[in-house]
């Protein structure tokens, strides 16, 4: 019997130590709460350590092989996160060769409310004594359910038909790393969803990465430095001209030419690190 209520007084006792471990739950949770950030529906927030509109090292692997600095852009015609990022790609990009462009236009998106001005890269020859290799890669044409050429898509899983493509057009480490963090990784910012998933017409996204000797760089959407709203409405030959030099940037060019710089530093310091 004295056993008996031994144990019964043992388990009072820390049945009195409850409220206070709940009190302490509550503290933390009343002190912690107000830094705890949670995604939003009406805005994309870019995520640090990961390549979802963020221009970041991945890892410190030489895919070339070699002592190259391959570059692949991967987008679709129509693509708004693509014609902002076309930009700052030509602005970098022409600091290690000859960039050939068409000035274009995306597609209209509710969320922007007029067509981003982009670029449509056709062609890219280094310099002497340059490594660089630039590659891109258009998936779908102007809208999702054609390819490049104009021809309808038939399938209906854009997902999949965009990355058997790819299969065909690129090396197998370029698929594998879109696949991997546009098909298989989610986020945060994007409501726990991938990004190939995250759009009412699920498709693969604009993709760029960078490698070299000196690791892997990618951004999947735009950098942070810019964003398609920063672009909206503009002439694509107007600014094209204000990059190239043959017109002199005032007003909303003026704004626009500042964010497409502060981008294009960022990658070009990106294929720098990769060269080294």
């Amino acid at each position: 019997m004295a056993k008996k209520r031994t144990k019964k007084t043992s388990n009072e006792n820390k049945l009195m130590y409850v409220p206070f471990i709940v009190l302490a739950v509550i503290i933390v949770l009343l002190v912690a709460l107000p830094y705890i950030h949670f995604p939003t529906s009406s805005t994309t927030v870019a995520e640090a350590s990961t390549p979802l509109f963020n221009l970041v090292k991945i890892n410190n692997i030489n895919y070339a092989g070699n002592n190259t600095v391959q570059i692949y852009f991967i987008s679709w015609y129509g693509c708004p996160n693509g014609a902002t990022t076309s930009w700052p790609l030509y602005l970098a990009l022409s600091k290690f060769g000859y960039v050939n462009v068409t000035p274009h236009y995306s597609i209209t998106e509710s969320t922007v409310g007029a067509p981003i001005p982009g670029l449509i890269f056709s062609n890219f020859t280094h310099f002497k004594g340059e490594n660089i290799y630039f590659h891109p890669v258009y998936i779908y044409g102007q809208y999702l359910n054609e390819t490049p050429n104009g021809t309808p898509i038939s399938s209906k899983d854009l997902v999949t038909y965009g990355l058997q493509e790819l299969k065909n057009l690129v090396p197998y480490w370029v698929y594998n790393l879109t696949e991997f963090y546009e098909v298989n990784q989610t986020y945060q910012a994007l409501q726990g969803q991938s990004p190939a998933y995250a759009s009412n017409i699920p498709h693969l996204i604009t993709i760029l990465i960078i490698s070299g000797p000196g690791g892997t760089w990618m951004v999947m959407g735009y950098p942070a430095q810019i964003s398609p709203t920063d672009l909206a409405g503009l002439n694509s030959t107007i600014l094209y001209n204000i990059i190239t030099g043959h017109q002199s940037a005032s007003g909303e060019y003026s704004i626009a030419y500042n964010h497409i710089e502060n981008a294009s530093i960022v990658i070009y310091n990106a294929i720098v690190k990769a060269s080294s």
